[in-house]
């Protein structure tokens, strides 16, 4: 029977279009699959351009290392920094002015100061001696004792600092006692710790005594004075500074003309907007600073990499 049924035209023809159904299922499936595949590539192409089109470009990341921070260029001449020696540092200079306010009478000083404590962890204290009218007067015969706390902020690039200058006064001084507080901030402007224009410097503080304008002082006011000033390093050596003291403006030129040897030049002029004395005068100073525990000293990890800021 099972030889029969194949000679039976009817059995090939049912075999035939069994085979032409199951030929025609399987190429629908095929075309389906080929279908849904490529509409998923399509829906995943047009996913990926819609990424590329929205996509938010990330911000410029600046980096800012420690010593960046801390060799940035000072904002102040005339008013009182807001950074300040920690323990181990020590530093003295000299100063000079042409001539004092309303006399033609050339005038200098001497000043010396050391640090304690740490200002990154916490606060430090820095002590300065000063030796007032040195040019004219025997060293050390007048002068006086300035106290300075600050805290350095590095990872927000920020300098804190609260002082009291002459609070402790011997001879015949004739500046007064002095109450202020000022904060800093550096702002990194390029790339590279020595980059020219690489690094602004800002401040401003508020305070009392010399702070003051001179007409509040010569009427015996009891008023608070505003002092600020901007610090730009052109180049690696040379920085350019402008100083808002509370009575009128200095501006200068800063030079650190031996790397990491801690000597500080400064040459500008006081009194520019003759909003106080009776004209401008040429005013200049020499420092130099060092820690005396630098041998003692080893960078942690976090001082060896750089900080990493978005503006």
């Amino acid at each position: 029977m099972a030889y029969l049924r194949h000679l039976d035209p009817g059995f090939w023809r049912r075999r035939f279009a069994t085979a032409v159904g199951v030929l025609l299922a399987v190429g629908c499936a095929g075309r389906a699959d080929a279908q849904t595949a490529r509409a998923a590539l399509g829906d995943s192409a047009r996913l990926d351009s819609l990424r590329r089109f929205y996509r938010v470009p990330p911000p410029d990341v600046q980096q800012i290392t420690v010593a960046k921070f801390l060799g940035a260029p000072g904002s102040t001449i005339g008013s009182p920094s807001a950074s300040g020696a920690g323990v181990g540092d020590y530093f003295f200079g000299v100063g000079f002015q042409e001539r004092t306010r309303y006399t033609d009478r050339p005038d200098g000083g001497f000043g010396a100061g050391a640090g304690l404590g740490d200002p990154e962890s916490g606060v430090a204290l820095e002590t300065t001696v000063t030796s007032f009218s040195s040019v004219r007067h025997a060293f050390l015969s007048i002068g006086g004792f300035s106290f300075k706390v600050h805290h350095r902020d590095i990872p927000h690039m920020m300098l804190y600092a609260v002082g009291i200058e002459n609070a402790l006064t011997w001879g015949h001084t004739d500046g007064g006692t002095s109450v202020y507080g000022t904060v800093g901030h550096v702002v990194p402007l390029r790339s590279g710790d020595d980059a020219a224009f690489g690094v602004l410097s800002t401040s401003v503080g508020v305070g009392t005594g010399r702070f003051r304008s001179e007409a509040d002082i010569r009427n015996h006011r009891h008023t608070v004075g505003v002092f600020g000033g901007l610090g730009l390093r052109i180049v690696a050596a040379v920085s350019a500074t402008a100083d808002w003291t509370g009575q009128d403006l200095d501006a200068g030129f800063t030079f650190t003309p031996f790397a990491g040897r801690g000597i500080v030049g400064t040459m500008g002029v006081a009194d520019l907007t003759r909003h106080a004395g009776n004209g401008p005068r040429f005013i200049m100073s020499v420092g130099f600073g060092f820690n005396a525990r630098r041998d003692n000293r080893r960078l942690s990890p976090e001082d060896l990499s750089a900080v990493f800021r978005t503006p």
